[in-house]
């Protein structure tokens, strides 16, 4: 769990079981509760789980004597007090109440009981969030399910990109053109990293055809989904991409187009008025329907600029163009109360060890992200317009993994980390600074549970919880680093299948591991976790499990899915990684993508100089007896699977 404020551990452990009350308890919490619930009492039970607000003032002063330090009494902040037979949680507001009681949840051991007397905690950063796509209809129950393990891990925040995925009442044509395009991009998997890359002599945006599941919910279908959050004490931000990334604008308004020879455009012309009533339109539906205290306007990766006739006449640099943009959008939200965020990777002047450049400054476009391939285009700097845009815009710093000495380009700005996954980064504490207030991890990939599993946002979530939460925490100490991590994969492991207690006849128990190797890379963009290509790469075989009666059931078994590789670097030394497009340039991280895509699903250990994975099965017939498991490797298989 990490280190808290404070704790007091007891002396008697009692057991959280089914027939805890829990009815005091908000609705929104209850479903984890009974997750962890165990069935059979070895051990006093608890009577009762109880909540209140605020923290009593004796409580407080009685947390303070013991710790000889203040209690914060905000929002957030929660006492977990164990009276007797009872449990009791003190917080300052409904958050509080939420997060004591999910961190109660974190405190049982493998038995289900607690052991503390006195637990009080708060955290470090206020903005705690996941970035994703607008989920598809049927994608709506998982993205429900996500919020919940969101909850667990104590996130506040959920960026939620809207493009053509909600119903557009004023504007039905971009919910139509979505549609068409979408289906289009998302004919095969890797044809929009095709049109993106590689097709066209420009640079493209990415392309996100899986937002929505390439169609759309309706209005009360998102305010449904808004409601769920807001229950968890999860706020939302609405992602509207703007003047960059705007193909959903564009599909049935070509005539905004920037680059008006781009048979796809993807980026609106800001010289045009026509622009903007188009944008400013869909941002009041989007106020209606969300009632947002932030909006996302996007702006990243823009490269698109100053390129139509009408912007070049005007004779303005890039960055004078940007920031014109940038203090138009912030006006108008600012004139309804709205606050403006952006990706800001273009007001930052990046130059990296190998001499390429990024971001905003002077960037040289290379046909495949290749220094040494075809020259596609200059853009002139457009960093210059940090200086000119109002200083209260929202910086999603995304550029992080470039090193600390760029943190101070947006050092004006509040600033989140984006797209972060706190384990490739050191001295988070220190890189916060005066001016960053938390981070995002970012899945661009649909919102299903193998895209969420394999593109690590599960393990980035439960690591970042520790950074959030953890003032105390060195991240830069291998031993603390080593340990936070065996606690992020176990505490995963745990949310995914409940208590240990539980699994006895729920799930059949393997441990294994394969030597067959595949390159790791993330799920986004068009890069789809299904279809036959998926299926070729990754699966391995199957369980064969038979019953004493005759009964038999196979489960079949993917590579990355549901266990991993036997050779996948253990984390703590730090290792060089090969960006792609989105994030060119050589990184290093200290958790390997091929280990933590395993994570949700597997509990990695090593064994005899092997990585090993515990993995769970369900037992479709738990009553009956089981005769044998087997693993079966398809024919003419070059690869084998070990199992313990």
């Amino acid at each position: 769990m990490g280190n808290f404020k404070y704790a007091k551990k007891s002396a008697e452990k009692r057991q959280f079981t089914v027939n805890t009350d829990i009815s005091a308890v908000p609705p929104a919490a209850a479903a984890n509760m009974k997750r962890f619930a165990v069935s059979i009492s070895q051990c006093p039970e608890i009577r009762a789980v109880t909540v209140s607000k605020p923290i009593p003032e004796s409580v407080k002063k009685s947390i303070e004597k013991a710790a000889n330090a203040a209690v914060n009494g905000g929002g957030e902040a929660f006492v977990i007090c164990k009276n007797g037979g009872d449990i009791a949680i003190y917080a300052g507001g409904d958050r509080g109440v939420l997060y004591g009681l999910m961190t109660f949840l974190r405190l049982l051991d493998s038995d289900g009981c607690f052991g503390y007397d006195s637990v009080y905690d708060c955290p470090e950063s206020g903005f705690r969030g996941i970035k994703l796509l607008m989920p598809g209809r049927e994608e709506i129950k998982y993205f429900k399910e996500f919020i919940d393990c969101m909850l667990y891990f104590r996130h506040n925040t959920v960026m939620l990109e809207i493009g053509g995925a909600m119903e557009y009442k004023r504007h039905p044509e971009i919910n139509e053109g979505w549609e068409e395009y979408a289906a289009f991009m998302s004919e095969y998997s890797g044809k929009s990293k095709k049109l993106q890359e590689s097709t066209y002599p420009w640079r493209k945006n990415s392309i996100h055809s899986n937002n929505g599941a390439g169609s759309y919910l309706t209005q009360a279908e998102v305010k449904d989904l808004i409601k769920y959050c807001n229950d968890r004490g999860v706020s939302i931000i609405p992602e509207v991409p703007s003047t960059s990334h705007c193909d959903y604008l564009l599909t049935r308004h070509p005539e905004l187009a920037e680059r008006p020879e781009d048979p796809y455009p993807d980026t609106f012309c800001p010289s045009n008025p026509d622009s903007y009533r188009l944008l400013f339109d869909v941002l009041d539906e989007v106020i209606e329907v969300f009632n947002p205290e932030i909006i996302n306007i996007g702006h990243d990766e823009y490269y698109s600029i100053n390129i139509c006739d009408r912007c070049r006449k005007r004779l303005m640099t890039n960055y004078e163009i940007l920031a014109e943009d940038l203090t138009k959008i912030h006006g108008y939200l600012a004139a309804k109360g709205v606050k403006t965020m952006i990706w800001c990777d273009k007001l930052m002047n990046v130059e990296t060890e190998d001499g390429q450049n990024f971001g905003g400054a002077l960037n040289r476009i290379y046909k495949n992200w290749n220094a040494q391939g075809e020259l596609l285009a200059v853009l002139r700097p457009t960093w210059q317009a940090r200086d000119m845009i109002p200083k209260d815009i929202i910086c999603m710093n995304w550029f992080w993994s470039y090193g600390e000495r760029y943190d101070g380009e947006v050092k004006d700005f509040p600033v989140v980390f984006g797209n972060f996954r706190g384990y490739s980064m050191n001295n988070y504490r220190k890189r916060c600074g005066n001016n960053c207030t938390g981070g995002m991890c970012s899945d661009w990939g649909a919102t299903s549970p193998v895209y969420l599993q394999r593109n690590c946002i599960y393990i980035a979530m439960a690591y970042n919880d520790r950074l959030y939460w953890d003032g105390t925490y060195d991240d830069t100490d291998d031993a603390q680093f080593a340990e936070c991590v065996d606690m992020c994969f176990k505490l995963l492991f745990d949310y995914n299948y409940g208590a240990c207690i539980n699994r006895q006849q729920k799930y059949i128990e393997v441990a294994h591991t394969t030597n067959r190797q595949a390159w790791y890379h993330d799920f986004v963009d068009g890069i789809f976790a299904d279809g036959e290509e998926y299926r070729s790469n990754y699966y391995l075989g199957y369980y064969s499990i038979s019953y004493t009666d005759g009964t038999s059931y196979n489960k079949e078994i993917f590579l990355g899915e549901d266990i991993g590789c036997d050779t996948a670097e253990w984390y703590g030394k730090s290792v060089d990684i090969n960006g792609d497009a989105g994030t060119p340039g050589i990184r290093s991280t200290r958790l390997v993508g091929k280990l933590g895509e395993t994570a949700y699903s597997t509990l990695p250990f090593v064994k005899d100089g092997r990585v090993y994975y515990k993995y769970l099965i369900e037992n479709p017939y738990p009553a009956k007896q089981i005769a044998d498991v087997k693993f079966i490797l398809p024919e003419g298989a070059d690869w084998s699977v070990s199992v313990l």
